[in-house]
């Protein structure tokens, strides 16, 4: 039986995919964009929680977070996830997902919220409980202005997540200064697990934080 064709999200090349993977996970990438994308499926730990990066920030991820994000390019939302998204799913089956918060403003512009739109593919519960207090955006603000961002967020109904398994989610991890001040503003609501799950997370050398720091810009 000939596999079914498919069309790249990312190149719009028509592709066939019968791999054993493809049977168990929707389809939006070809091979070759897959490869370039490159999953490195990377373990760390922010405020001592276990959090888990799809990606390195950098080559066609960057560029396409870029492009789905900034120009509002929505057919781009599942490909970041599709390829393993049954594979997480079950890695989180008992756990509902809290996605960082974007201004009104962005959402507005852009037509949806992007980090909700990107881990809408799952299927699991989503609770949409932090808020930004304005509308600022993180590349414009200093590497000692990033670490105080918890000023500009809050949070409504934390009590929904109370003896619950929760996965903060987010795009991009740089400073991981936004990870951590929702993983505090959840603590007192007592979650009874915590983990974090973002697309891609940007390594910097401590050359580079001391760079960005003495210049008051990130990057």
């Amino acid at each position: 039986m000939k596999s079914p064709t498919h069309i790249c999200k990312s190149c719009f090349c028509n592709f066939n995919e019968g791999s054993f993977h493809s049977l168990f996970n929707s389809t939006t990438l070809c091979n070759k964009c897959l490869k370039e994308y490159n999953p490195i499926f990377k373990k760390f730990k922010i405020e001592n929680i276990e959090a888990l990066a799809i990606y390195e920030y950098e080559g066609k991820v960057k560029e396409n977070i870029f492009i789905f994000k900034g120009c509002g390019d929505y057919e781009l939302k599942d490909t970041f996830l599709s390829c393993f998204s049954t594979d997480l799913r079950i890695m989180f089956w008992n756990f509902i997902i809290l996605p960082a918060p974007s201004s009104e403003e962005s959402n507005l512009k852009r037509g949806f919220n992007h980090v909700k739109e990107i881990f809408s593919i799952l299927g699991l519960p989503m609770y949409e409980i932090f808020k930004k207090i304005s509308n600022h955006k993180q590349s414009n603000l200093s590497y000692l202005e990033r670490q105080k961002v918890n000023k500009f967020l809050s949070i409504d109904d934390g009590e929904i997540i109370k003896n619950k398994n929760v996965l903060i989610v987010d795009d991009i991890c740089t400073t991981g200064a936004t990870l951590k001040a929702l993983i505090n503003l959840i603590k007192p609501f007592n979650p009874k697990q915590i983990k974090v799950l973002v697309i891609a997370k940007r390594d910097m050398s401590e050359d580079e934080i001391n760079k960005i720091k003495n210049s008051h810009k990130i990057l």
